[in-house]
């Protein structure tokens, strides 16, 4: 996550395999530093686990009059967990998004590497603001978001989320379907 110069930021996602924390600051309008936790737990084979110092740099941003969007990579280096196997831990990200007030879509890479196992989550998610909503009032979004991860039992996942932003704060709540049937996942991020 990248905000303005000298913003700290704080996201957490939840969800039923895949779960990630990260915290940080952005130094700059281009570049944030922090820390990351990665969580995936199939319920089938050995769960992953890393934590990792994460750095993320804004590759391009196009600001228009009444859009934006931004591509970022990111990447982080710490320690991790497959099973009983602990060692050095990496990830790598990718994030290209396009917004105006009404509509956003997103795709994001992320790829955790860990001793003797690796996971990639790839994420499409496309929203819609039923109507448009000043920074001060809360503003819903709706969102439908298709998820791959790689390893046994996972696959594809999908399904629609509800969205809350107020000024710094963002909620999600989305219902997903699996092969496992329906769960429901969460999400907050907020700058601070």
């Amino acid at each position: 996550m990248i905000s303005a110069p000298g913003i700290n930021f704080f996201k957490a996602e939840y969800g039923h395999t895949f779960s990630y924390t990260e915290i940080g600051r952005s130094f700059t309008g281009f570049r944030s530093v922090g820390f990351g936790g990665y969580s995936f737990n199939t319920g089938e084979g050995k769960s992953i686990e890393a934590e990792v110092a994460i750095v993320n740099q804004l590759l391009k941003r196009w600001n228009e009059e009444d859009s934006q969007a931004n591509i970022v990579i990111g990447g982080g280096v710490g320690r991790g967990r497959s099973g009983n196997r602990e060692g050095w831990a990496g990830t790598v990200s990718f994030l290209a998004d396009w917004e105006n007030r009404r509509w956003h879509i997103m795709l994001q890479e992320q790829a955790v590497f860990v001793p003797s196992a690796s996971r990639l989550v790839s994420t499409l998610m496309g929203g819609w603001a039923p109507y448009l909503a000043e920074y001060d009032e809360w503003a819903p979004w709706i969102y439908y978001t298709v998820q791959h991860e790689n390893g046994a039992g996972v696959g594809f996942v999908h399904g629609p989320s509800l969205v809350l932003m107020h000024q710094d704060l963002l909620l999600e709540l989305r219902v997903m379907r699996s092969s496992h049937g329906y769960h429901a996942e969460a999400g907050i991020r907020t700058l601070f």
